[in-house]
């Protein structure tokens, strides 16, 4: 019967994987999303330093200039119009929606050479609940400041996860309003984005983008307090994402694999969000929030209710991963003690899943248990907000992808117990049934889907 469980399980999971997300017509997967993102476009508070010239703080397009190449954007500043712009992308599970709102600027200047580099790109998320209104209710936002993210919410219920919530939000009608600091040196500077907390502009000048018919224009007068306000336009971040293989230094869009290229004080500049990574945010690693929101913010935080995994609606991951089950098949530890097993999932050498998502203690021999994150004794604890076991990555296509089953042990170094290796190609499914590691001292069933 369990086995028939699993196959049936298994079978469950290989539909869904069959089931491709629908792009616009325009080719902008979320396209189809606009009306949702215009609606809870955040109201900007722009600083403004006049030390590094305005302009090099209006949020833009990248191809602004008129073309797709990284290292002109610092020298076109002054000779073409920035449209301020922000871009936006949508993630749909069977609870909510992810809008990520990116914000471009052609410069990130200040006083010394370590803060300039040509091209910056920053961003928030907000998470909306569906309920039977036509565009939801805002539960909580993230934004981000220098790789690092931070929590905002209204509702008391939200508690700490792998983070805390560091503050309310304020509202422009039903839109959240975010800060941007300006160009410049030190914790306030650099286009980091937190939420608005109503103080006045720094040095007395700062303007406000509004969305509101996203008629963008040429801001002509920061003077002033947020004394000024201006349109913005929404531009799909697909015009980015899919354009993620334009690598190669001079003349591209992009240095390498998500790194925008810029040849202004650094030849490699700005991560992309399919390799951000906040170094101090948990058990959580290189581009989750922009590849797996919803494994992204319910680690971060606790008490999000009704709160799913599924989407409807991801397009923006390259490799899928669901491991439905493992056995040990082997005692590892000394004396012919069980072993305490977990797993390292990776691609592209990148470990994303170890001993914190999952790991069970004294596993005894030829016992097949299912997997969960957060189950048995995983180190970061039961901290979500349902049974799961899958993940989603952004890498490159045909990257490696490696399961490895370890004995965990303190005292001389963890075991290993085998490993899986695959390299599927975009658009292959791989599966593995009972499929026996390398060593053949232990099992795994999982599921390996590319787009």
């Amino acid at each position: 019967m369990k086995r028939a469980a699993a196959f049936l399980t298994l079978c469950v999971i290989l539909f869904s994987l069959c089931t491709v997300p629908v792009s616009a017509e325009d080719g902008s997967a979320s396209e189809v999303y606009r009306d949702l993102a215009e609606y809870w476009a955040p109201t900007i508070y722009q600083d403004v330093n006049e030390s590094y010239n305005v302009r090099a703080d209006f949020p833009t397009r990248f191809n602004y200039d008129g073309d797709w190449r990284g290292d002109n954007n610092w020298e076109n500043l002054l000779s073409y119009d920035e449209t301020p712009s922000a871009y936006f992308s949508v993630r749909e599970t069977i609870t909510h929606y992810f809008i990520e709102y990116d914000y471009y600027y052609p410069r990130d200047d200040g006083p010394v050479n370590l803060e300039k580099h040509e091209n910056d790109l920053e961003g928030c998320i907000l998470v909306i609940r569906k309920d039977t209104s036509p565009y939801g209710s805002l539960q909580l936002m993230e934004t981000q400041a220098h790789n690092h993210w931070y929590q905002y919410s209204n509702d008391p219920s939200i508690a700490s996860g792998s983070e805390n919530i560091d503050g309310s939000i304020l509202l422009d009608n039903h839109r959240p309003c975010v800060y941007i600091s300006a160009n410049g040196i030190g914790t306030d500077a650099g286009h980091g984005v937190k939420a608005y907390d109503g103080r006045s502009a720094n040095g007395g000048d700062g303007i406000i983008f509004r969305f509101t018919e996203g008629l963008s224009v040429m801001p002509d007068d920061t003077s002033g307090s947020y004394t000024h306000a201006y349109d913005y336009a929404l531009v799909p971040m697909d015009e980015l994402w899919d354009r993620r293989y334009d690598v190669g230094g001079a003349g591209h869009t992009y240095y390498d694999w998500g790194h925008f290229h810029g040849d202004t004080y650094t030849d490699s500049s700005c991560t992309l969000p399919w390799i951000k990574d906040d170094p101090d945010d948990g058990p959580l690693y290189e581009g989750i929030y922009w590849s797996d929101p919803a494994f992204f913010i319910d680690t971060h935080l606790n008490g999000l209710g009704d709160f799913s995994h599924e989407y409807v609606f991801n397009p923006y991951y390259t490799h899928k991963i669901t491991v439905i089950d493992i056995m040990s098949c082997a005692n590892k530890d000394s004396f012919n003690d069980e072993s305490d097993i977990y797993m390292k999932i990776s691609v592209d050498g990148l470990v994303y899943i170890n001993q914190n998502h999952w790991k069970d203690n004294q596993a005894p021999k030829n016992v097949k248990k299912q997997v969960f994150w957060g189950k048995e004794q995983a180190e970061f604890g039961d901290e979500y907000s349902e049974p799961f076991n899958t993940i989603h990555f952004a890498r490159q296509d045909n990257s490696e992808v490696k399961i490895e089953v370890l004995d965990k042990d303190g005292t001389s170094g963890d075991d290993t117990m085998g490993v899986l290796v695959t390299s599927p190609a975009p658009g292959e499914i791989v599966t593995w049934t009972d499929q026996a590691t390398s060593t053949g001292e232990a099992q795994v069933s999982a599921a390996i889907e590319t787009q």
